[in-house]
Protein backbone atom coordinates (compact mmCIF):
# COMPACT_ATOMS: atom_id res chain seq x y z
CA UNK A 1 0.00 0.00 0.00
CA UNK A 2 1.66 3.67 -0.78
CA UNK A 3 1.19 6.15 2.02
CA UNK A 4 -0.42 8.68 1.36
CA UNK A 5 1.66 11.75 2.20
CA UNK A 6 4.71 9.71 0.14
CA UNK A 7 5.43 12.72 -2.51
CA UNK A 8 4.72 11.62 -6.44
CA UNK A 9 8.50 12.36 -7.12
CA UNK A 10 9.75 9.98 -4.68
CA UNK A 11 6.75 7.65 -5.75
CA UNK A 12 7.79 8.15 -9.42
CA UNK A 13 11.94 7.59 -8.27
CA UNK A 14 10.76 4.18 -6.75
CA UNK A 15 8.59 2.86 -10.25
CA UNK A 16 11.60 3.70 -11.89
CA UNK A 17 14.22 2.00 -10.14
CA UNK A 18 12.03 -1.25 -10.22
CA UNK A 19 11.43 -1.20 -14.09
CA UNK A 20 13.83 -3.40 -15.57
CA UNK A 21 16.84 -1.78 -17.93
CA UNK A 22 16.22 -0.32 -20.81
CA UNK A 23 11.89 -0.17 -20.34
CA UNK A 24 10.34 2.82 -21.30
CA UNK A 25 6.74 4.30 -19.76
CA UNK A 26 4.24 6.81 -20.42
CA UNK A 27 2.64 9.56 -17.69
CA UNK A 28 -0.46 7.48 -17.63
CA UNK A 29 1.16 4.15 -17.50
CA UNK A 30 2.89 5.67 -14.25
CA UNK A 31 -0.57 6.77 -12.88
CA UNK A 32 -1.69 3.64 -12.98
CA UNK A 33 1.13 1.84 -11.52
CA UNK A 34 0.63 4.07 -8.14
CA UNK A 35 -3.34 3.50 -8.10
CA UNK A 36 -2.74 -0.18 -8.18
CA UNK A 37 -0.49 0.06 -5.24
CA UNK A 38 -3.24 1.84 -3.20
CA UNK A 39 -2.18 5.42 -4.16
CA UNK A 40 -3.52 8.54 -5.40
CA UNK A 41 -2.43 10.71 -7.60
CA UNK A 42 -3.89 13.05 -11.01
CA UNK A 43 -1.87 12.87 -14.36
CA UNK A 44 -1.44 16.40 -13.98
CA UNK A 45 0.67 16.04 -10.93
CA UNK A 46 2.53 13.50 -12.00
CA UNK A 47 3.34 15.48 -15.06
CA UNK A 48 4.77 18.29 -12.77
CA UNK A 49 6.60 15.20 -10.78
CA UNK A 50 8.35 13.92 -14.62
CA UNK A 51 9.34 17.61 -15.80
CA UNK A 52 11.16 18.19 -12.11
CA UNK A 53 13.01 14.46 -12.13
CA UNK A 54 13.90 15.96 -16.14
CA UNK A 55 15.41 18.70 -15.21
CA UNK A 56 16.84 17.58 -12.18
CA UNK A 57 18.66 14.71 -14.36
CA UNK A 58 16.92 11.46 -13.36
CA UNK A 59 14.83 10.75 -15.91
CA UNK A 60 14.68 11.62 -19.67
CA UNK A 61 12.37 11.32 -22.49
CA UNK A 62 11.37 9.56 -25.64
CA UNK A 63 8.50 9.96 -28.42
CA UNK A 64 7.75 7.02 -30.25
CA UNK A 65 4.79 5.75 -31.63
CA UNK A 66 3.33 5.69 -28.14
CA UNK A 67 3.79 8.99 -27.05
CA UNK A 68 5.91 10.37 -24.85
CA UNK A 69 7.91 7.67 -22.85
CA UNK A 70 10.15 7.91 -20.08
CA UNK A 71 13.21 6.31 -18.72
CA UNK A 72 15.33 6.24 -15.69
CA UNK A 73 19.00 8.36 -16.45
CA UNK A 74 21.63 5.78 -15.27
CA UNK A 75 24.96 5.70 -14.28
CA UNK A 76 25.57 3.64 -17.73
CA UNK A 77 27.07 4.45 -21.17
CA UNK A 78 25.19 6.51 -23.35
CA UNK A 79 22.44 5.20 -25.64
CA UNK A 80 20.16 5.73 -28.35
CA UNK A 81 16.72 4.12 -29.25
CA UNK A 82 15.68 2.58 -32.23
CA UNK A 83 11.87 3.07 -31.80
CA UNK A 84 9.33 1.41 -34.47
CA UNK A 85 6.58 3.85 -35.73
CA UNK A 86 4.18 1.19 -36.04
CA UNK A 87 4.28 -1.15 -32.85
CA UNK A 88 6.31 0.89 -30.53
CA UNK A 89 9.34 -1.16 -29.78
CA UNK A 90 12.24 0.66 -28.38
CA UNK A 91 15.21 -0.66 -28.92
CA UNK A 92 18.78 0.87 -26.88
CA UNK A 93 21.82 1.14 -28.88
CA UNK A 94 25.30 2.26 -28.42
CA UNK A 95 27.40 3.88 -31.18
CA UNK A 96 30.58 5.89 -30.88
CA UNK A 97 30.08 7.35 -34.25
CA UNK A 98 26.79 8.79 -33.40
CA UNK A 99 28.04 10.38 -30.34
CA UNK A 100 30.91 11.58 -32.20
CA UNK A 101 28.56 13.16 -34.50
CA UNK A 102 26.92 15.30 -32.21
CA UNK A 103 29.96 16.30 -30.78
CA UNK A 104 31.23 17.18 -34.65
CA UNK A 105 27.80 19.32 -35.65
CA UNK A 106 27.83 21.04 -32.04
CA UNK A 107 31.49 22.13 -32.51
CA UNK A 108 31.03 23.19 -36.06
CA UNK A 109 28.13 25.41 -35.01
CA UNK A 110 29.66 26.94 -32.29
CA UNK A 111 28.60 24.90 -29.15
CA UNK A 112 30.16 23.61 -26.32
CA UNK A 113 28.93 20.25 -26.59
CA UNK A 114 27.40 18.27 -23.78
CA UNK A 115 25.71 15.27 -24.59
CA UNK A 116 23.66 14.24 -28.00
CA UNK A 117 21.25 11.53 -28.01
CA UNK A 118 19.28 10.30 -31.37
CA UNK A 119 16.05 8.50 -32.04
CA UNK A 120 15.81 6.76 -34.86
CA UNK A 121 12.20 5.59 -36.30
CA UNK A 122 11.61 3.22 -38.62
CA UNK A 123 9.64 -0.04 -39.01
CA UNK A 124 10.79 -2.93 -36.67
CA UNK A 125 11.61 -6.32 -38.72
CA UNK A 126 8.16 -7.96 -37.42
CA UNK A 127 5.97 -4.50 -38.80
CA UNK A 128 8.22 -4.59 -41.66
CA UNK A 129 6.92 -8.03 -42.91
CA UNK A 130 3.39 -6.89 -42.32
CA UNK A 131 3.62 -3.87 -44.05
CA UNK A 132 4.80 -5.88 -46.82
CA UNK A 133 2.46 -8.34 -47.04
CA UNK A 134 -0.42 -5.86 -46.24
CA UNK A 135 0.98 -4.25 -49.03
CA UNK A 136 1.23 -7.40 -51.66
CA UNK A 137 -2.78 -7.94 -50.67
CA UNK A 138 -3.18 -4.00 -51.43
CA UNK A 139 -1.60 -4.97 -54.87
CA UNK A 140 -3.37 -8.27 -55.43
CA UNK A 141 -6.42 -6.41 -54.93
CA UNK A 142 -5.28 -3.72 -57.31
CA UNK A 143 -4.45 -6.00 -59.99
CA UNK A 144 -7.82 -8.31 -59.29
CA UNK A 145 -9.95 -5.39 -60.01
CA UNK A 146 -7.90 -4.36 -62.85
CA UNK A 147 -8.66 -7.83 -64.25
CA UNK A 148 -12.25 -7.32 -63.58
CA UNK A 149 -12.53 -4.16 -65.84
CA UNK A 150 -10.75 -5.20 -68.35
CA UNK A 151 -12.54 -8.53 -68.49
CA UNK A 152 -15.81 -6.21 -68.70
CA UNK A 153 -13.98 -3.86 -71.02
CA UNK A 154 -13.34 -7.30 -73.35
CA UNK A 155 -16.82 -8.06 -73.09
CA UNK A 156 -18.50 -4.82 -74.28
CA UNK A 157 -16.03 -4.74 -77.58
CA UNK A 158 -17.11 -8.28 -78.51
CA UNK A 159 -20.29 -7.25 -78.64
CA UNK A 160 -19.39 -4.07 -80.62
CA UNK A 161 -17.41 -6.46 -82.93
CA UNK A 162 -20.43 -8.77 -83.44
CA UNK A 163 -23.00 -5.61 -84.12
CA UNK A 164 -20.36 -4.20 -86.49
CA UNK A 165 -19.42 -7.56 -88.09
CA UNK A 166 -23.45 -7.74 -88.86
CA UNK A 167 -23.29 -4.10 -90.52
CA UNK A 168 -20.79 -4.94 -92.89
CA UNK A 169 -18.39 -2.28 -91.89
CA UNK A 170 -15.04 -3.86 -92.08
CA UNK A 171 -12.34 -1.12 -91.43
CA UNK A 172 -14.04 -0.25 -87.67
CA UNK A 173 -14.10 -4.02 -87.34
CA UNK A 174 -10.88 -4.80 -87.63
CA UNK A 175 -10.34 -1.65 -85.62
CA UNK A 176 -12.06 -2.56 -82.40
CA UNK A 177 -11.02 -6.32 -82.92
CA UNK A 178 -7.20 -5.13 -82.60
CA UNK A 179 -8.49 -3.54 -79.06
CA UNK A 180 -10.15 -7.02 -78.18
CA UNK A 181 -6.90 -8.37 -78.65
CA UNK A 182 -5.01 -5.58 -76.51
CA UNK A 183 -7.37 -6.07 -73.71
CA UNK A 184 -7.07 -9.60 -74.02
CA UNK A 185 -3.14 -9.68 -73.35
CA UNK A 186 -3.75 -7.26 -70.82
CA UNK A 187 -6.04 -9.72 -69.18
CA UNK A 188 -3.48 -12.17 -69.42
CA UNK A 189 -0.58 -10.00 -68.07
CA UNK A 190 -2.84 -9.35 -64.84
CA UNK A 191 -3.72 -12.94 -64.36
CA UNK A 192 0.08 -13.81 -64.70
CA UNK A 193 1.13 -10.99 -62.49
CA UNK A 194 -1.42 -12.22 -59.38
CA UNK A 195 -0.35 -15.65 -59.69
CA UNK A 196 3.19 -14.79 -59.14
CA UNK A 197 2.27 -12.74 -56.48
CA UNK A 198 0.05 -15.29 -54.73
CA UNK A 199 2.71 -17.44 -54.96
CA UNK A 200 4.89 -15.27 -53.37
CA UNK A 201 2.41 -14.97 -49.87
Amino acid sequence: MVKSRTRPKELLLDIFASLPQGQHISAQELRDRIIGQGGEVSLSTIYRALERLSEQGEIRSIMSARGQLWEAVSGEEHHDHLICTKCGLTIEFHDDLLSGFGQTVAERKGYIYQESRFDIFGFCKDCKANLDSNTVSQVLQSLDNVSTLLDEGKRVVDAGVRSLMSDKDRSVAASIERARKLLQQSVDECERALDALEEEI
